[in-house]
Formats: structure tokens, sequence, C-alpha cells
């Protein structure tokens, strides 16, 4: 037997059946995306990170650099108070510059070691392993130029910003997700209509009587005419002889069947009009209020996303102009700096104007220090508003979706997440630490 029902209105079609289905492919995808901003999050903050200690190591050596100076002064004015020829405040004064650059330079050293364990988090599981702990980090790379970061315009940006931003496409699935309830829900709505078709084939079996020739045995019954007037016509009489018993099984019965003997086909249509569809209208009005507030989120965060583009796009602007400046004033204070000593050698100049220049010519350095870290970090943020960050830095994220992880990293001087060459030598330290106390 053979039933096959179709439902014509309510429940009809395959998308209804495939309503799930499309939600969970949504739903991973949504999830990889998840995934992917996680990833942009991170890789975004590692290079916040290593900028940081690009610029507090570079700090640490403009520090070390005015405590040079500021040492030199002292000591040369020092020499300068035992002959007679200066006064014992120019001295105090140098003195008094000298533990402030010092100062200075210890809470330069103090960030950078901050910064290095900021970055050492992110580059590690355990930032506190012994083969990591005590090794330092060094940056290779250096900021860039201003002339080396290229900027689209703003249009083109938020388009991409549009296609790859992992946000603004989660969003955009959900929103389907939430078209996909409505279109579900409504149909429920719809009366119920189907269609029922069946088809069984049936077999008859069992002992039955073999038929033999059959024979005349008399005269029969007698026929009449129209006017219902008796004929001189007889119908013979005939009787068919058995010529024994048939006995047929199941194997009979299951032929008869696949040979299609004893056929049945049925038909049925089913209409069913519900008076007032409390429920099913309650979940439709309530997956269209659902669709309506995804709605609302895509633009919203489609409008954050225009808005970060904008922000890291001026930023990425301000943070060229201020690199030229900076570099600028820095060369401008250096020569300014220069000239002042070389006045204070001849006797043109006073301690204090030496002093007064060489902390300009610091906060000069610094400034365009900053400038060039802040650049940097504008450069990883702009990306990271276009959604390009994992491209732009070669990471991929094809094997963490897969569940599936290389040993071996991307990260020169590391194998299989640990630094190469730390092990033998603490245990050459070790070694050594050991034989110093015997």
């Amino acid at each position: 037997m053979v039933t096959v029902s179709q439902p014509l209105l309510a429940g009809a079609g395959r998308f209804v059946n495939r309503r799930n289905i499309l939600i969970a492919e949504n739903n991973r995808k949504i999830a990889d995306l998840t995934f992917a901003q996680q990833a942009i999050t991170t890789t975004t903050n590692t290079i916040t990170a290593y900028w940081e200690l690009a610029y507090a190591r570079e700090n640490v050596k403009v520090q070390q650099q005015a405590v040079t100076v500021a040492e030199k002064l002292y000591n040369d004015n020092k020499k300068q108070l035992e002959i007679g020829t200066m006064a014992p405040l120019d001295v105090t004064r140098a003195e008094s510059e000298l533990a402030t650059d010092r100062t200075n330079l210890i809470v330069a050293q103090t960030v950078q070691l901050q910064d290095e364990l900021i970055l050492k988090n992110y580059i590690s599981k355990d930032p506190m392993a012994s083969n990591l702990l005590n090794v330092e980090l060094i940056p290779t790379d250096k900021p860039e130029t201003p002339e080396a970061i290229e900027a689209a315009s703003f249009e083109e940006a938020v388009k991409e910003a549009f296609q790859k931003r992992p946000d603004v496409r989660e969003q955009v699935f959900n929103l389907e997700n939430a078209n996909i309830d409505v279109r579900a829900t409504k149909n429920a709505l719809l009366p119920n209509a189907t269609l029922g078709l069946q088809y069984t084939s049936a077999g008859l079996a069992g002992n039955s009587i073999i038929p033999g020739t059959p024979a005349i045995t008399g005269t029969g019954t007698q026929l009449i005419d129209s006017t219902l007037t008796p004929v001189d016509v007889f119908l013979p009489q005939t009787t068919i002889p058995s010529n024994g018993t048939r006995y047929d099984g199941l194997g009979t019965a299951q032929s008869q069947i696949f040979h299609n003997k004893f056929p049945i086909y049925a038909g049925q249509l089913t209409l069913s009009l519900p008076i007032r569809n409390r429920a099913n209208t309650a979940d439709n009005i309530h997956s269209q209020l659902v669709e309506r507030q995804f709605e609302a989120q895509v633009q919203q965060i489609k409008n954050n996303a225009v808005l970060d583009v904008r922000n890291t796009t001026i930023a990425l602007e301000q943070g060229r102009a201020q690199v030229a400046s900076a570099r600028k004033a820095r060369e401008l204070q250096q020569q300014t700096f220069e000239a002042e000593q070389k006045k204070y050698q001849l006797g043109a100049s006073t301690v204090y104007n030496v002093i007064l220049t060489q902390r300009d010519l610091i906060t000069a350095q610094g400034t365009e220090l900053r400038a060039l870290a802040n650049l940097a970090e504008a450069k990883a943020n702009y990306e990271r508003a276009l959604g390009r960050t994992l491209d732009v830095n070669n990471v991929s994220i094809a094997d963490g979706k897969k569940g599936l992880f290389e040993k071996d990293t991307l990260i020169p001087g590391t194998l299989n997440g640990q630094v190469v060459g730390t092990e033998s030598l603490f245990k050459q330290l070790e070694k050594a630490g050991v034989e110093g106390q015997k």
C-alpha cells in the first residue's frame, strides 16, 4: 500500500519543510562571523600593543639620551664651579634637571616593562611561563611614514566595510532568519487543504475447485417474446463438474500483489477552515516584531560602521599631519638645542636656557615618537573598521572554523608555540648559577 499526502495551502512547498535547515545554515555562518570578529579584535589589540611597546622602547632611549646630556651638563658645571667661573645656583639647576631626567627614565622603563607584559599576554597562552617570563621582546618594525599609508575614498571605504565587517554581516543573517520565521508563520495562517492519494495491490489465495468441461444435463428455462407469450425455445441446463482442488498459498498471493492483479485506487481532499487561529496569529505577529527589531539593528550597525569608518579615516589623516608637524618641530628644536649649547660654550647663554631647550627637545622627540605610534595604531583601527584586518596581516582562521589548529606558528623564532632556544639558554644559566654557588 502506498499513500501520498500533499498539503495544498498551509505547509505547502519546500520552504516550510526546509525552514529549520535554512536557519541552521545561517546560524553556522553567524558563528563563523563571531569567531572572525573575535580574531579581528585580538589582532588589532596585538598590533596596538606592539606599537605601544615600540614607542615605549624608543622613549626609553630618548630619556637615556636626556640623562646623558644632563649628566654632562652637571659635570661641566661642577668643574666650572671648582675653578670659580660659575655660580653655585647654576650647578644646583643642572643637578635638579639631572634628577628629573632620571625620574623620567625610570617611569619610561616601567612603562616599557608593562607594555612588554601586555604584548606577551596577547601573543602567548601563558605569559608567566618559565621559557617566556624573562624573554625580552624587541620590536623590529618601525612606524611607517605618512606617504606609505594609503586610504581609499570614503564612499569606497563604507562599501567595503558593509561587505567585509563581520558584525554587519552577522546582523544581516539574523535579519534573514527573522524573515524566514515571518514567511513560515504566515504560511501557517492559511487553511489546511490536503490532497491524499492511496494505492493498494491485493492478493487472493487459498483452496479452490478446479473446473472441468461443462455438460448439458437437461432442458432449462423456456423463453418468452415481447408480448410475454411463451415460445417453443428452451435454454439448456449445463453443469460444470469438478476436476479436483487447487491449493494456493502465500507465494501465489505475493505474485498477484507484485503483478498488480487486484489493484485498489483511492483519493481524497480534506479542507479545514479554522475560525480563529489565535496561536498561529500570535506567532506571526511576534515574528514580524522580531523582524522589525532586526531591521532597526541592521540599520544601527550600518550607521555605527559608517561612523567608525569616518572616525578612523579622520584619525588616519590627522595622524599623518601630526607626524609631519612633529617631525619638523623635532628637527627645528634639535637645531635650537645645538645652537644654545654652542652659545653656552662661548659664554653667550646660561645654564637655565640650555636646560629649557633640552626639555623642549625631549618633549619634541617624545611627541614625534607618540605621533608615529598613533599613526600606526590609527592604520590598524582603519583596517579594523573596514574589516580587512585578517587579510592585511595574513591571518587565516580556516583551521579554527574546522576545529583544527597547526602547531607551527608564523611568529619568527617560535616553534610549536614556544620561543626557540630559550630552554637550552635557561639550562645553561641554571648550570652556571649552581657552579657559581659551589
